[in-house]
């Protein structure tokens, strides 16, 4: 672990510092090195930095926590990716609450390769795996250079990422905890397989439990490393939907497998094709072509998107939906149905919407359940 890593990861740790506050000392100190070494003055003249957090940064290579924390990196080999490393993913970077710091066991495979996430629910049926296991195959006779990303999850994950490995892709697995141990216990050897033949990546701390607000957040990270995600088997309440949501946020395109119509886990899968958000899927061919076309039509420059401008200088981008239910906040809290109905957002695209301007300290979650400005 070099120093520079060390410091990142130091900060990372630092409670009360969030995506938000990072992305303001960052554009001020340029780096982990300059708001550690940063005076607590100059610290506190970040918005958003009280005394007792800048004395919280300015102690963070010294506490127990940091120690135990590079053990264990050090202990699982792990490796270390911040934001400003060459190897940080660039795809993801460009999405609005890009993760300030990467834990990666294992290799990422090079930005080049099309990378398309699949997700589903984990109470999946026979046919959701079936055509899961289909759809990848028939995508790896194609292109054999494709990647496959998930969230090692049980039933579509885990399917998904078996496929992979099976077909001779490269996988990646996102974690939904830290990556001292593995969730569920019974995808063990299964994430040895992936870290051989890709990799598994988290953005919480070793030791991180799988809490349940965990896979929401970690859901962003699925769909800001890839081009497309495909939707296996979801039904009305999945949180594949936020990977869906966070899709159609993150200008990615989006797939869905049509299922049994009396079948609760599709029920969420055909509302994403019926509302014409999500494509129809009958093999790899439509997938492949359609990611083609979006890549060939929609090509981006590195570093100069939005959400560049803002993590610069610190502040989140006023446009676009985001705007609209910013807009629709100022006026008082409210419930996300309510919300959905005012704003007109489907609910998938309106909760990963609002998890990301939660992340970047926008608003906040009532005890009501409401969500209002910060």
């Amino acid at each position: 672990m070099t120093p520079s890593e060390e410091n990142w990861l130091a900060l990372a740790l630092v409670k009360g510092v969030g995506q938000k506050i990072v992305h303001a000392l960052l554009w001020k100190f340029k780096d982990a090195t300059g708001i550690l070494d940063a005076s607590p003055k100059q610290l506190t003249g970040i918005r958003g930095i009280s005394p007792e957090i800048a004395s919280r940064i300015g102690n963070a290579r010294t506490g127990q926590a940091f120690e135990i924390e590079k053990r264990l990196v050090e202990q699982h080999g792990i490796r270390l990716i911040p934001l400003d490393a060459e190897d940080y993913p660039p795809r993801l970077k460009e999405t609005d609450v890009p993760p300030v710091l990467l834990y990666c066991k294992g290799e990422l495979p090079r930005e080049q390769a099309t990378h398309l996430a699949v997700v589903g629910t984990r109470r999946s049926s026979r046919y959701g795996e079936k055509a899961v296991g289909r759809l990848i195959e028939g995508l790896a006779n194609i292109d054999s250079s494709l990647v496959i990303v998930s969230g090692l999850a049980r039933g579509i994950d885990t399917a998904a990422h078996r496929q992979a490995l099976s077909s001779g892709l490269r996988t990646i697995a996102v974690m939904g905890r830290g990556l001292a141990d593995v969730y569920p216990k019974e995808n063990t050897g299964l994430a040895e397989e992936i870290s051989g033949q890709g990799a598994l990546i988290s953005e919480f701390p070793m030791t991180m439990s799988p809490r349940a607000n965990n896979f929401p957040i970690r859901n962003r990270i699925i769909s800001g490393l890839c081009w497309g995600v495909l939707v296996a088997e979801a039904g009305d309440k999945s949180g594949a939907l936020i990977s869906a949501g966070f899709a159609l946020n993150h200008n990615r395109e989006l797939f869905a497998v049509p299922g049994n119509i009396d079948l609760p886990s599709f029920e969420g899968s055909n509302r994403l094709i019926q509302s014409g958000q999500a494509k129809l899927v009958r093999d790899a061919e439509d997938i492949l072509e359609e990611l083609s076309n979006f890549q060939r039509a929609a090509p981006r420059k590195l570093g100069s998107s939005p959400a560049k401008k803002w993590r610069l200088a610190g502040e989140f981008p006023p446009d676009g939906d985001k705007a609209r239910v910013m807009e629709i906040l100022e006026r008082g809290a409210l419930h996300p149905d309510e919300l959905s109905q005012e704003s007109k957002l489907p609910m998938e695209k309106l909760l990963g919407l609002l998890l990301e301007l939660e992340l970047a300290g926008e608003v906040y979650q009532t005890m009501d359940n409401e969500y209002a400005i910060s």
